[in-house]
């Protein structure tokens, strides 16, 4: 693929690249798994959180019409019930890596290590608590991928009144149509090459957490960590 937007995009384009040649191997019988359920490959697993650790969202399907239901008690290992959401946390600090969406309680701090190929989702919540997601180009194995992501960002906001969300990372390695269909869903190697396009994918985060254009920020920033 013949991406020209940005080095990270060229990067981004040999990550895609690989992604589809895994894809194509899996569904031509060679072995390879995508990790997604029913491929073959590993499913979406349970996360495990400590008491005054962050709310944990239990793996659910990219569709995001799967009902809140009450999460575990604290401390407890979710038992994978689609949807399944903690009640708000009072945690100071949490670390969000590729594939997951965790929260923390008014005045906590969120940190999203290594950000050279993502995007991360950061919701602000009224009380001053925050809901953030870590979008990675494709799937790590036994996490979200990233048509999955804002889904379940959505799920765990529910119905809490929003500041506004913040949108950074590596904006010139996406197309925002990777919000919507992810990279390793596309097994006959048409997935769409990075665009860049901040104000496209502002509109379509906008759009699929339900939240007006005017609430929502982009910004491409330098390759590490993020705080929020």
């Amino acid at each position: 693929m013949g991406f020209v937007v940005s080095e990270r995009a060229g990067k981004a384009g040999l990550a895609v690249g690989a992604a589809l040649l895994l894809a194509a191997c899996a569904a031509g019988g060679g072995g390879a798994s995508t990790g997604r359920p029913g491929s073959g490959g590993a499913t979406h697993g349970t996360v495990r959180a400590d008491a005054a650790d962050s709310v944990d969202v239990a793996f659910g399907t990219a569709s995001g019409l799967t009902d809140r239901v009450p999460g575990p008690p604290a401390g407890a290992v979710p038992d994978g019930t689609p949807g399944a959401v903690r009640q708000a946390s009072t945690a100071t600090g949490v670390a969000i890596t590729e594939g997951e969406v965790r929260e923390v309680g008014p005045h906590g701090t969120i940190t999203y290590p290594a950000v050279t190929s993502c995007l991360v989702v950061t919701v602000y919540l009224r009380d001053g608590g925050k809901v953030g997601g870590h979008a990675s180009l494709f799937q790590v194995p036994g996490k979200y991928s990233s048509d999955e992501i804002l889904p379940a960002v959505a799920r765990a906001v529910g119905r809490r009144p929003v500041k506004g969300v913040d949108v950074s990372g590596a904006v010139g390695a996406w197309n925002p149509s990777y919000f919507e269909k992810a990279i390793e869903r596309y097994t006959d190697g048409s997935a769409p090459e990075p665009t860049g396009d901040a104000q496209r994918i502002g509109d379509v985060v906008a759009r699929l957490l339900g939240r007006p254009r005017t609430a929502v920020t982009v910004r491409d920033l330098p390759d590490g960590d993020i705080t929020r």
